[in-house]
């Protein structure tokens, strides 16, 4: 039962989580000041929390399911923590285009929803397969 709450809530903390950073890669493709004074005061509030949440509870996790040795869980752990460097760099581009404006052509906050789907999805396969 109490596997299964910690489960739970993991889930939504991850879901809530990686709704804020699409959020804000969204915004980025096309930013306004409108949008991005918001997103910056939402993922402050409750998108880093989150992350904060779902690193806790994925701890907990792994503590309750004896899984510390495992192969997976520690290419789990190398993924999430890129996902979270992902998550940084995506708050930084969004302080920098609310500090200094939007700069016109291609740049790097095109990357970031194709970079954190596929870590997302080597993280799924890992949790799923558990190889």
């Amino acid at each position: 039962m109490l596997y299964d709450l910690t489960k739970a809530a993991h889930l939504i903390s991850l879901f809530v989580w990686i709704g804020g950073m699409v959020a804000v890669a969204f915004a980025l493709r096309h930013p306004t000041l409108l949008h991005l004074k918001p997103l910056k005061a939402y993922d402050r509030a409750v998108t880093t929390p989150a992350m904060i949440l779902a690193l806790l509870f994925g701890i907990l996790l792994g503590i309750q399911g004896g899984w510390f040795t495992s192969i997976w869980l520690g290419l789990k752990i190398l993924l999430v923590l890129a996902l979270s460097g992902l998550h940084g760099a995506l708050v930084g581009k969004l302080r920098r285009t609310i500090w200094d404006g939007w700069e016109e052509g291609a740049s790097s906050r095109d990357v970031f929803l194709p970079v954190g789907f596929v870590l997302l999805g080597l993280i799924i396969l890992l949790v799923v397969l558990k190889p």
